[in-house]
């Protein structure tokens, strides 16, 4: 191949790829951090009664009662919320909130369905690769669908269990040997 081709591949590889990934963003939307977890803050009731450079001395420790909840909060993937008082020291636990939590879950599924979405996608230009008669383009499309495979595996990756990984690699695997031999037949 030449150089010129050689850059045409690697182009239509990165754009075809790219064009999917963005497309299937543009339907389906990722969980928003923000949706589960909306962030607000007032420091002014703190700032009235620190003074700057001077910390307040707090000395709250959590009775036993409120530590074996705080402990089945974090055991629950939870974060613990404290009430304060007029300086900003914590007086007692509140409640134990669960957003972080929910909002792992939700993206592990969004990225469970991005998987499911965009391999399959990465298989098809896979395969039309192989059987477009134009060189150039063909193996472009290969790439490409290397390229959502790999984008889509690592995506879920985290969230897959320890054989639904080695199963995934394997069958990856398997096919780009496959395809390879196929291909390098010719």
């Amino acid at each position: 191949m030449k150089a010129k081709e050689v850059a045409m591949v690697i182009a239509l590889a990165i754009l075809g790829a790219a064009f999917v990934g963005l497309f299937v963003d543009a339907v389906y939307e990722a969980p928003k951090y923000e949706d589960f977890c909306p962030q607000t803050y007032n420091p002014e009731p703190y700032q009235k009664y620190v003074t700057p450079g001077q910390e307040p001395l707090c000395t709250y420790v959590a009775p036993k009662e409120e530590v074996d909840i705080i402990n089945r909060c974090y055991a629950d993937k939870g974060q613990p919320e404290f009430n304060h008082d007029q300086k900003g020291c914590q007086t007692s636990f509140k409640e134990c909130n669960y957003c972080n939590k929910y909002f792992n879950e939700a993206n592990s599924i969004y990225n469970r369905n991005l998987f499911y979405i965009n391999a399959p996608i990465g298989l098809v230009a896979l395969v039309v690769g192989l059987f477009l008669s134009y060189e150039v383009i063909g193996t472009g499309f290969m790439f490409s669908g290397i390229l959502l495979l790999a984008y889509a595996t690592m995506r879920y990756f985290s969230d897959m269990s320890k054989m639904f990984r080695v199963v995934v690699i394997f069958i990856e695997l398997v096919l780009l040997i496959l395809i390879s031999i196929k291909k390098l037949k010719k």
